[in-house]
């Protein structure tokens, strides 16, 4: 070998090992259970509370039984438990279904760059394949929630700068989810770099799947889940050695340049300081975050004035520019579908107006054409406020009813820290539709106490049930 092709090789290896990759893979593979404080891992558990519901909520769902019927005809070793059903067949099989199902009801967590707790089945997947224990699992989904919220924060923006650029928030799962399955797969730090190199690369959800002015369709669902899926095939084919471009973030044709257009503070992705799990917060509403404000001071108009939807002559929603943009258009006005729907802010104050509140019975199709939703919705009127923060989470409602009465309400407390209570309340509220009250005390109680088990085989069997009517 000549001095000048040692020369550049080595200087090639320097690169590698210092690319962002790289020292991501060494920080998602050096953090130890141990290292975690005791908040985080109550965290960790309160996001896996909360997802593993809103999966319960999503059996119904109508793309359902295609991504059964798909994933059983992929296969794969009977390793990893379909939710629901208890099919087993292979995790990235497995991911597919339970990963549609915990996001179709809109009613996940805001953490961990977006809505992480769908990184949870893929985790639970490979976790349960791998035989590795409950607090291994633990922290393999706090390490999704770190690095995926450190993608997101270094976008010079943040989530705006997405929205600019085209792109899904997702597009994060390329980065965040390899390091977290490779924890749990065995991987080196070579192969997890890889791993992220090879998933990066290839899963940059396009932003139609959520966009302003089209109506939502069922891919929405799998927004987030296909890249979680995809990571597990990164990390298989990394771990048998198989390679990626490691300066898939920062070099040329890399995401910071591609995906961000250079808006991108690499040195805010690899700073691993502090627990950004800690930042996560839960949805009280089926419906698109900054939805929230506007549809609580409706249900609290209602409530307190005891309001039907024969009382009311017009509402006036007041909402964030961002909200009235995105929830607002001639697509989204009469939804057909629960995507749709659970990102009108027309359907949304309609529902809320006559059942007062917005919940898991919203997705149900029969609502869509209900003559009194129906007409609510041609009463409504929405714009953007601009006293409102332009991507805020606040919202006003106004209702003026057919005898001369007007009510208006500004809330600004929407999406916010719920205690163990309530998300246990939520919790029950989609779980003992499908399952006896027996079952859903234990399966709460094995969800809090998932780091002593040796294994996730029991909160497994758990997770099979029958939705009973």
């Amino acid at each position: 070998m000549s001095a000048e092709q040692r020369r550049i090789w080595e200087e090639l290896d320097r690169q590698y090992e210092t690319s962002c990759c790289a020292q991501i893979a060494r920080h998602a593979l050096k953090v130890s259970f141990a290292d975690l404080p005791p908040d985080v891992v109550h965290h960790a558990k309160r996001n896996l509370l909360d997802g593993l519901g809103c999966a319960i909520g999503g059996f119904k769902a109508p793309g359902r039984a295609a991504c059964e019927a798909t994933a059983l005809a992929l296969g794969g070793p009977p390793e990893a438990t379909i939710f629901g059903s208890g099919l087993k067949t292979g995790a990235s099989s497995a991911t597919l279904v339970n990963s549609f199902m915990l996001r179709f009801l809109e009613y996940n967590d805001i953490g961990g760059g977006n809505h992480n707790e769908e990184a949870i089945p893929a985790l639970f997947a490979v976790a349960e394949a791998h035989r590795r224990s409950g607090a291994d699992f633990l922290t393999a989904l706090v390490i999704s929630y770190e690095i995926g919220a450190r993608v997101i924060l270094a976008a010079q923006g943040g989530a705006s700068a997405y929205d600019r650029h085209g792109w899904s928030t997702d597009a994060r799962g390329g980065i965040n989810m390899p390091p977290a399955i490779a924890r749990l797969m065995g991987l080196s730090v070579s192969q997890a770099a890889h791993a992220i190199a090879i998933c990066t690369s290839r899963g940059i959800p396009l932003g139609i799947l959520d966009a302003d002015g089209e109506e939502n369709s069922m891919a929405k669902n799998l927004r987030f889940g296909a890249i979680t899926r995809d990571a597990i095939l990164a990390c298989t084919l990394a771990k048998n050695d198989f390679t990626g471009p490691l300066r898939v973030i920062e070099g040329e044709g890399g995401y910071q340049r591609s995906v961000m257009c250079g808006e991108m503070d690499l040195s805010a992705l690899t700073d691993f300081s502090g627990w950004k799990i800690r930042d996560t917060r839960h949805k009280t509403l089926c419906v698109n975050g900054s939805t929230h404000g506007h549809v609580f001071a409706t249900i609290a108009i209602v409530t307190e004035h005891d309001l039907r939807p024969a009382d009311i002559e017009r509402v006036i929603i007041g909402a964030s520019a961002r909200e009235a943009r995105h929830t607002t258009a001639i697509a989204k006005k009469y939804p057909r579908n629960a995507e749709t729907a659970d990102h009108s802010a027309y359907y949304a104050n309609a529902f809320a107006i006559k059942h007062r509140g917005f919940g898991p019975s919203s997705a149900d199709p029969i609502h869509f054409t209900d003559p009194e939703i129906v007409e609510l919705i041609e009463r409504i009127e929405v714009h953007a406020d601009p006293q409102l923060p332009p991507r805020g989470r606040g919202g006003v409602s106004e209702i003026h009813t057919r005898d001369g009465r007007v009510f208006r309400k500004h809330c600004e407390a929407l999406v916010d820290e719920q205690s163990d209570a309530v998300l246990e309340a939520k919790f029950r509220e989609m779980a003992e539709e499908a399952m006896q009250r027996a079952a859903v005390d234990a399966l709460i109680d094995a969800i809090w106490t998932v780091d002593r088990a040796p294994n996730l085989d029991n909160l497994a069997k758990m997770m099979t049930f029958a939705p009973r009517g």
